[in-house]
């Protein structure tokens, strides 16, 4: 009876411990996709051409980046998956930037 009195405190002591480090890997897991968005971000904005656009950039903790916003050409929506994969950390990169052209007929 004692033995199991014993397992079952120790049963019941040790499931905190067990939530406390999925919460330990979750807060690993979201660092690690906010330092890899992080320097993606300062990336684009050291680039002189990309510095100007509205690029927003999201990761997860595998190296997947994933990039969306507007630019004015195609050189820039490429250049942008180029500053992007040379980052550190970044496996793949997902690109949905869309061309936005001030004589598109469609904004007037």
């Amino acid at each position: 009876m004692r033995l199991c009195t014993y397992s079952l405190l120790i049963l019941a002591l040790s499931l905190p411990l067990h939530g406390h480090a999925e919460d330990s890997a979750s807060l690993t897991t979201y660092a690690e996709e906010s330092a890899t968005t992080g320097k993606v971000k300062a990336a684009l904005a050291r680039d002189q051409v990309l510095a100007a656009l509205d690029i927003k950039v999201r990761s997860d903790d595998l190296g997947a980046v994933h990039l969306s916003g507007t630019a004015r050409s195609q050189a820039e929506v490429s250049q942008a998956t180029l500053v992007a994969r040379s980052v550190s950390g970044v496996v793949s990169v997902q690109n949905d930037i869309v061309i936005d052209s001030p004589d598109d007929p469609k904004r007037k």
